[in-house]
């Protein structure tokens, strides 16, 4: 009797551990699980912040400019307001020209017509909004491309030279594509007219007051910067030689 006793509290005790350490083991698991879970929502959590931080870098960038127009201080045409009392905002003139001739292989024809734009605004006094649309719009769409293509096409190098004029005439600082330019007429213009552009645009931009970090973080204000001090050393560089 003592001896049956004895083995169902053995039995029991035994019972009672291996029901412990089933709870033991559930437990661990159930601690594990969410664990987990929780790691798994911080890494998640991370994951949506970072992204969300490169969308909107992202969308900082699509926001930026593909290039700046330089205003004289206090200009009433800063950021493209239209003239008073025009019927028409001359400033979306050579937008209209450009989609006028969009997918034409000959460029001349557009070159043309923003030529004459130019030409029928020549006494105004936003002129130089103009100059510094219309250089920037053949420039880069129209003469690079071609002058990449061959360097030694006349046509092309007397075309990127009048638009570089009319940038200089503008008083532009677009440091970035005036250096574009006077590489490419090297050999085209005299080193000296070279020189006295890249010095003067160069000097121009670097007596700007960085106002904001526009000025220095963004990449048309970077880029403003580091060209223009390629310019001076281009000038530098030019004078030396003569």
């Amino acid at each position: 009797m003592i001896h049956s006793f004895r083995s169902r509290a053995v039995l029991a005790v035994a019972c009672i551990s291996i029901l412990s350490l089933t709870s033991c083991e559930k437990m661990l698991r159930d601690m594990a699980t969410k664990t987990t879970s929780g790691e798994k929502k911080q890494t998640a959590d991370s994951v949506a912040a970072a992204n969300a931080q490169a969308s909107a870098a992202a969308s900082a960038r699509a926001k930026e400019p593909e290039y700046e127009i330089t205003y004289p201080k206090g200009s009433k045409y800063a950021d493209l307001t239209p003239p008073k009392g025009v019927k028409e905002n001359p400033f979306e003139e050579i937008a209209r020209i450009s989609e006028a001739h969009a997918g034409e292989a000959n460029w001349a024809d557009k070159h043309a017509d923003i030529k004459g734009v130019l030409l029928q605004n020549l006494q105004k006094d936003y002129l130089f909004v103009l100059q510094q649309q219309a250089a920037n719009e053949m420039l880069r769409k129209e003469l690079f491309p071609h002058y990449y293509q061959d360097m030694g096409n006349t046509r092309v190098l007397l075309t990127i030279a009048y638009y570089t004029e009319q940038l200089v005439e503008a008083k532009s600082e677009d440091s970035e594509l005036i250096y574009k330019c006077l590489r490419a007429l090297k050999g085209h213009w005299p080193d000296k007219q070279i020189a006295q552009v890249a010095l003067g645009t160069a000097k121009r931009v670097q007596a700007r007051p960085i106002l904001s970090p526009a000025d220095t973080t963004t990449r048309n204000g970077s880029y403003r910067q580091v060209y223009a001090r390629e310019l001076r050393k281009m000038a530098q560089k030019l004078s030396s030689n003569a």
